[in-house]
């Protein structure tokens, strides 16, 4: 089995941070997030090791175990110890601390940034019928809204190799094996990454 998740579309993983990385080179975050979303190993330069909260009247929490964080998708301690148990083809865990807004004030908990770091292309388009198309010219695809189980149709041959990747073919989503998805379930941190079934042909 495969799983898919859509944890990146819209707004609900985005958390108020940034780092001033982001503050003062806009362009480098953003070019280092998009190769990160595409599945490229990249080394921990490309993700902050720092960030702070954004608004000073709000006292931030223990983060999700799973977000964005200043530009950068980020894991709690759990997650990353999870992840680290598997193949992560040639992605990578980088850690990241986390600051309330007077920069001094560590935020509860432990956080790590994660490099994607492995790509295949398996998704059957034509098989995913609710899938979505959104530049009529490029063969990019990405998940259809309220994703439910079996809306995208994965090939078999995508059962090899690393336990979490970007699709080719695919933006806004990334894949697990049902190894791991069940491993992040027994840690209870499986709930932000919104997994859904694939089917697997």
């Amino acid at each position: 089995m495969i799983w898919i998740s859509d944890a990146m579309v819209g707004t609900a993983a985005l958390k108020g941070f940034h780092s001033d990385r982001w503050d003062n080179d806009l362009k480098f975050t953003a070019d280092a997030n998009t190769r990160n979303v595409r599945g490229e190993p990249l080394t921990a330069d490309f993700f902050p090791s720092e960030v702070f909260a954004d608004y000073k009247d709000k006292n931030e929490k223990k983060q999700p175990d799973f977000f964005m964080a200043a530009g950068a998708w980020t894991v709690s301690a759990v997650c990353a110890a999870v992840l680290r148990e598997f193949d992560l083809g040639d992605g990578n865990l980088y850690p990241v601390k986390l600051f309330q807004h007077d920069r001094t004030t560590p935020v509860e908990g432990e956080y790590f940034c994660l490099n994607f770091g492995a790509q295949k292309t398996g998704v059957l388009t034509e098989q995913s019928p609710r899938i979505t198309k959104p530049y009529p010219n490029y063969a990019i695809w990405q998940p259809p809204g309220a994703m439910q189980d079996k809306d995208i149709a994965v090939s078999a041959s995508a059962l090899d190799g690393p336990d979490i990747w970007i699709d080719t073919q695919m933006r806004h989503a990334f894949f697990v094996s049902d190894p791991l998805a069940q491993a992040l379930r027994a840690a209870k941190v499986s709930r932000p990454f919104k997994l859904r079934k694939c089917i697997v042909l």
